[in-house]
């Protein structure tokens, strides 16, 4: 009987611990995850300096696959027609668009004033030199080319914080729901555990991005496979917990024990 009396202490114990685990994890990653979804949403100045970097490099990649195809279409066709002395000034004009495109968005970008503008009339002759410099072999003409730039970095500026704002919006609701049940129905604390860890990786993934900075947190989030991917996933999650939520885990409990069993070693879990 004493024995008995152990067993179900310690058990006790150990969900007791499991409970506070989970709702810990979904405490912070509902937090979290709130915080930035409004600071997207309410500090958009800040939240365009943070990402800056990465629209310049998406506006720098799109205007490559577009602007030089039919320039260096044409200067591969005349090669082999020219003397080696053309070839060689047609490949300098190659490489004098390469290395002028990159140069020419970043000054459009500074000269757009969107975060600071310390001297606008200096930004306007930056923007008009590089093109002369570089570019004019594009037969563009500069405001056409700079209106390229204004218009894609705007439009990538705002599909990024759509993404954003979806990936931070949903995990958000899917956090808040398991610390509902992690408050809530606590004999499912075993069943939740799972889906709270994974859940936590994807809060030390924004926090990736958020305090340290890394533009590669922005490919997941912006990249179509990737995005649509983790929203699959969300959604896989959310399911999940609606069982947990209506249906006493019962579907959650024989995919666990399925996997357990592969596994090995991990006690098996019954509906709760």
């Amino acid at each position: 009987m004493a024995d008995t009396s152990d067993q179900e202490k310690g058990w006790l114990i150990s969900l007791k611990t499991v409970l506070i685990l989970n709702i810990v994890l979904c405490f912070i990653g509902a937090a979290f995850f709130g915080a930035l979804f409004g600071y997207v949403s309410l500090a958009p100045k800040d939240f365009e300096h943070r990402v800056q970097g990465f629209v310049v490099a998406e506006v720098e990649q799109k205007l490559n696959e577009t602007i030089p195809a039919s320039l260096q279409d044409r200067l591969g066709q005349a090669t082999g027609l020219l003397s080696e002395r053309f070839r060689e000034r047609a490949e300098e004009t190659r490489r004098a668009i390469e290395a002028g495109i990159p140069q020419f968005i970043a000054a459009v970008v500074a000269a757009m004033c969107r975060l600071d503008c310390h001297d606008q009339q200096a930004l306007e002759a930056t923007v008009l030199g590089i093109y002369e410099k570089n570019l004019t072999r594009l037969r563009l003409g500069v405001d056409r080319l700079r209106q390229m730039v204004e218009d894609r970095y705007v439009e990538t500026l705002s599909e990024l914080r759509t993404d954003i704002r979806i990936f931070l919006g949903s995990n958000t609701a899917v956090m808040t729901l398991a610390l509902g049940l992690a408050l809530f129905r606590g004999p499912a604390a075993r069943h939740l555990l799972p889906f709270s860890l994974v859940l936590t990786g994807a809060t030390l993934l924004a926090s990736t991005w958020y305090v340290f900075g890394q533009d590669w947190v922005l490919n997941v989030v912006y990249a179509d496979y990737w995005g649509w991917s983790y929203l699959i996933l969300l959604g896989v999650i959310f399911a999940f917990l609606v069982d947990i939520a209506i249906n006493r885990a019962r579907i959650t409990s024989r995919i666990l024990n399925w996997i357990a069993n592969a596994v090995g070693g991990i006690p098996s879990l019954a509906p709760c």
